[in-house]
């Protein structure tokens, strides 16, 4: 009882000390539409929290998992906004109303958005960085690798910082190859095509830090997925600036959180080295 109740004190003095808007629309008017429109400014909104008493703060986007067809924007607990700033973006899930590559186009759309506006909020432009779980880890690591659909919204990913997948998948989603197998039985269960982040893989790319858990809990192949996806880059293509984790004990869940909080040490050494403080 006692660690829960200092736990939330903790959470609570920690947003006290940031500044927070709700359901941002990250799309420009003028944006070209792909997919349903009207799905597209229902749903394509996101959350900002900054610190209250600093500038020139890092900034972490975070794409929320879910298969692609599931889940929502939420806070994240393990970023002290009080040092680095929080995105929780809200894409357009796989159904009716939207396919592939409707929701990789929101993610691009949503990264270009913070590193065209977050300076307005007291951010660095130089300074933002992605991440995301499960189909978020996919999303950060399509938009990161394949250059397309940055540069559809004017940005290039070497303007992204850092990169953080949290065990996404490096294969062809499943989920896109559901939306193909809906009208063509045949399509097959494993696939690394243009939807691949793996196909890909190059030397000129952000630093990119994969994560995922324990290779005998996480999701079958995930963690080999991952470490594929870094060392073809690392020797293949003589990338430096690719890294692996894996997280013993954990699964596809539970891998989360202790990601989350090194990526959030490391963001907040980065805040504190070089933020300015508020007079």
């Amino acid at each position: 009882m006692h660690k829960i109740l200092i736990f939330s004190v903790l959470i609570f003095s920690i947003t006290l000390a940031a500044k927070e808007w709700k359901d941002i629309p990250y799309y420009d008017s003028n944006a070209p539409v792909q997919g349903d429109a009207a799905y597209r400014k229902e749903r394509c909104k996101l959350d900002l929290i900054v610190p209250d008493d600093r500038t020139k703060f890092p900034t972490l986007i975070y794409f929320h998992g879910g298969g692609l067809r599931a889940g929502g924007k939420r806070m994240l607990a393990a970023i002290d906004t009080r040092l680095v700033a929080s995105v929780q973006v809200n894409y357009r899930l796989s159904g009716k109303r939207a396919q592939c590559p409707d929701y990789i186009y929101d993610a691009a759309a949503a990264v270009a958005w913070v590193i065209k506006n977050i300076e307005k909020y007291g951010g660095d432009a130089k300074q933002v960085y992605v991440a995301g779980q499960s189909a978020g880890g996919y999303l950060s690591a399509m938009i990161a690798l394949d250059k397309r659909y940055l540069a559809a919204f004017g940005i290039s990913p070497k303007q992204i910082a850092g990169v953080f997948p949290i065990t996404g998948q490096m294969s062809t989603h499943f989920q896109i190859l559901n939306e193909r197998r809906a009208k063509d039985p045949a399509t097959r269960d494993f696939l690394i095509d243009e939807y691949a982040p793996i196909y890909h893989a190059a030397k000129d790319t952000p630093p990119i830090t994969c994560f995922a858990g324990d290779p005998a809990l996480d999701w079958p192949a995930r963690v080999e997925e991952n470490q594929l996806l870094i060392m073809r880059m690392r020797r293949v293509y003589k990338n430096e600036n690719v890294f692996f984790y894996s997280i013993p004990g954990t699964e596809h869940s539970s891998c989360t959180a202790p990601s989350l909080a090194i990526i959030n040490r490391k963001l907040s050494r980065i805040s504190k080295k070089i933020s300015q403080v508020k007079k």
